[in-house]
């Protein structure tokens, strides 16, 4: 796996998505191995982006990979890390043919416990904030930031590869974990 920095000429949720795929040229469609959260919004209708991906990126017309190196995680149950998550909390209603945002900040913290269930988690930071997408409908994303100890490694490692809920195209999904000191 790889973690990279990477620029992206534009702002929109579905641009991003597309200037994320031209990273990895002569590809056939294919499952998404990759996963990617904005950074920063630059004044230049530019994104920084960070992204997560099984193979190594390569700049396009829409893209400047700015640094990029292998990543191979390990971790270890009783461990505590410092994690970052901007995610897309929702639940099925109807049985389960109707999906709805969660907006209540209880009930996304719920949401992050039963989705990281391999962890104690504590959250310290909670913001939301609106994506916006020309084809389909704006979504609300929050960012999760907190401490979270590891009580099976295994399940934690296939949301850190995997992602965490829906809207991963758009940027929601990626679970960053640095050991806490």
């Amino acid at each position: 796996m790889y973690i990279s920095m990477v620029a992206l000429k534009a702002t929109d949720s579905y641009e991003q998505h597309q200037a994320i795929w031209s990273l990895f040229p002569g590809t056939p469609e294919r499952r998404r191995d990759h996963l990617f959260r904005v950074e920063n919004i630059m004044a230049t209708s530019e994104v920084s982006v960070l992204l997560q991906s099984a193979t190594e990126p390569v700049s396009s017309e829409k893209s400047t990979v700015l640094q990029s190196k292998p990543f191979n995680p390990t971790l270890e149950n009783e461990e505590f890390y410092k994690f970052k998550l901007v995610a897309y909390p929702t639940k099925c209603i109807s049985q389960g043919k109707k999906v709805i945002e969660i907006k209540d900040e209880n009930e996304q913290v719920a949401w992050l416990h039963r989705k990281l269930s391999g962890a104690n988690v504590t959250v310290t930071a909670l913001d939301s904030f609106l994506v916006k997408n020309k084809k389909s409908f704006n979504s609300r994303f929050v960012c999760f930031e907190g401490i979270l100890q590891i009580t099976n490694a295994e399940q934690i490692y296939q949301a850190l590869i995997m992602g965490v809920g829906r809207q991963k195209h758009a940027g929601a999904g990626l679970l960053s974990l640095a050991k806490s000191s």
